[in-house]
């Protein structure tokens, strides 16, 4: 079993990267923790409030009539151990990263998998990756 410490993040995809942000800093006061691109040349900005929750919105308009919610991300304090357990649980790892699985970001690292309804839950060594 994995232990779970907490929801971490909520992935969303947003037709206008800028006006989303704006509206989530005026009514939460959340602030830009990160931003960039995806693999997919998708622009990204993470917001939130360290160590209460974050946002990542993907500019991402033609997602937006599928799933506005791209996947929930979850903190667990023993990831790296976490890789044996799923495989011995036949739970497929997306393959994202390395040849476990494993992706690197600038200050955590992440596993990925999917529920049976095919829902991504990211698997986070590190509460709101570090930020």
């Amino acid at each position: 079993m994995l232990n779970f410490k907490g929801y971490d993040h909520i992935n969303i995809n947003v037709k206008n990267l800028e006006s989303s942000v704006e509206f989530y800093q005026k009514v939460f006061g959340f602030e830009v923790k990160e931003q960039g691109e995806n693999g997919f040349g998708k622009p990204y900005k993470i917001i939130g409030l360290s160590n209460q929750g974050f946002l990542c919105l993907y500019q991402n308009p033609e997602k937006i009539e599928h799933s506005r919610v791209n996947h929930i991300g979850v903190h667990v304090d023993n990831l790296h151990e976490s890789i044996s357990q799923l495989k011995s649980l036949d739970i497929e790892i997306v393959p994202y990263g390395d040849e476990d699985g494993l992706v690197s970001y600038p200050q955590s690292h992440s596993l990925y998998i999917k529920d049976p309804d095919g829902n991504e839950i990211e698997l986070s060594d590190r509460f709101g990756g570090g930020l």
